[in-house]
């Protein structure tokens, strides 16, 4: 029985009907593994329900849409509220199936930020502070944290909530990095970006692999 909002579900091994014309791939940025239901998929503004298949990936089918951009949203259900922000990333769809033609499946990867409740494991590197106004010390909520890394920029790792409080995960060792090495100290910056306003970068720091440092709160300036 179809499940209101996140769509039917169908075996590997069966045969869809319809043709498939989005194919939403939703991933954990810590883990790099498919996340596991429940989770909502949608297009913004629009009405299409996804089949979600047992492999994790949701299928767009028979859409009536024409080649344009669109939103691709992933909101987190039940027990992954607490574990990953919602995600959303613009979608140029392409290639509308003509009769006897095969179909380009439009794939889409969308990378879902752990909330600060995330199950980390003891092992991992973690940066967890809060974000607070300069001017007041209220919270900052949704503003995206960058990672730089020994000087380089690794992109958008995580995002503040509600209270301003943010986990920020850093990348596993390298694949062949001999586990019998000293952990390394680890230089880094964060920058903190909100919607219609500046950055704002910390100064460097320093982190141990495999420990979590605890940051003091940090001010965001001029708001």
């Amino acid at each position: 029985m179809a499940n209101p909002g996140v769509g039917q579900f169908f075996h590997g091994g069966d045969r869809l009907a319809e043709s498939v014309w989005v194919v939403v791939d939703p991933r954990d940025l810590v883990t790099g593994q498919r996340v596991s239901g429940p989770l909502q998929v949608r297009l913004k503004s629009l009405t299409p329900q996804p089949i979600a298949a047992r492999s994790g990936v949701y299928c767009f089918v028979d859409l009536a849409l024409p080649p344009a951009k669109y939103v691709v949203q992933v909101q987190p259900l039940s027990r992954n509220r607490e574990r990953y922000f919602a995600a959303e990333r613009e979608l140029n769809l392409v290639n509308v199936p003509v009769p006897g033609q095969p179909l380009q499946r439009n794939p889409i990867r969308i990378e879902l930020l752990p909330r600060p409740d995330y199950p980390f494991e003891a092992q991992f590197t973690l940066a967890r502070g809060r974000l607070v106004k300069a001017s007041d010390a209220t919270p900052v909520p949704n503003a995206r944290v960058v990672l730089i890394l020994e000087g380089t920029d690794l992109g958008r790792r995580g995002q503040t909530d509600e209270r301003g409080a943010f986990a920020l995960c850093f990348p596993r060792a390298a694949p062949g990095t001999n586990p019998a090495d000293a952990p390394k100290d680890l230089t880094f910056e964060l920058r903190f970006e909100i919607v219609g306003g500046p950055s704002h970068t910390t100064p460097p720091s320093v982190l141990r692999e495999g420990t979590t440092k605890a940051l003091d709160p940090i001010q965001f300036p001029g708001i």
